[in-house]
């Protein structure tokens, strides 16, 4: 449901951000994919039976399903922040879902990805502003690099003790499923 997707994707998007930080890249853009249930149209569905009226596709294998929700959010600049991508990728999820369907698949992916030197030593010519606090803008590029080397420190972590070495509370939430995501070896039981 509505609540329990809304974790899932806080998860998928913490672990992406902590894969772009490990591989030393950034990005600029996320997108986000919500593929619906076919038990929101189909008689089994319980209580859901006949609530949902909007668009319907068919699936690969032919069946009538709600058509997904699909959105895109451009950020300002590139980044492998979590809170920044979290932040913006929770407001995508609230714009593009439809709250009253039931989720099968979840898609997110970070576009325009570069390396951070690349990104770092990308000169770019602003305009200087009267109305924009510069000071502010430092000291939230110190905040973005305290947090890249804190995310650094997390991975080292993970990759010396093991995946499931640092989790944080929303893991261990009943709809969480990153503990047994890592537990996983190429999205099978190992």
């Amino acid at each position: 449901d509505f609540e329990k997707t809304k974790l899932v994707v806080c998860e998928m998007v913490d672990l992406l951000m902590l894969e772009l930080i490990d591989k030393g890249l950034v990005t600029d853009q996320i997108v986000l994919t919500i593929g619906y249930d076919i038990d929101n149209i189909t008689k089994t569905s319980g209580n859901r039976e006949g609530t949902y009226s909007g668009e319907i596709v068919k699936d690969r294998y032919g069946r009538r399903i709600p058509k997904h929700a699909h959105g895109t959010i451009n950020l300002d600049h590139q980044t492998s922040s979590t809170k920044i991508i979290m932040d913006s990728t929770m407001k995508l999820y609230e714009r593009i879902i439809n709250k009253n369907l039931l989720v099968r698949r979840i898609n997110i992916t970070a576009n325009n990805v570069i390396n951070v030197i690349e990104a770092e030593n990308d000169k770019t010519f602003e305009q200087i502003n009267l109305f924009t606090d510069y000071h502010k803008k430092e000291q939230d590029q110190q905040k973005e690099k305290r947090e890249r080397n804190l995310q650094k420190a997390v991975i080292d972590i993970k990759n010396k003790y093991g995946k499931n070495a640092i989790i944080k509370g929303m893991n261990l939430q009943d709809a969480g499923t990153t503990i047994e995501r890592n537990n996983q070896v190429g999205g099978h039981k190992a």
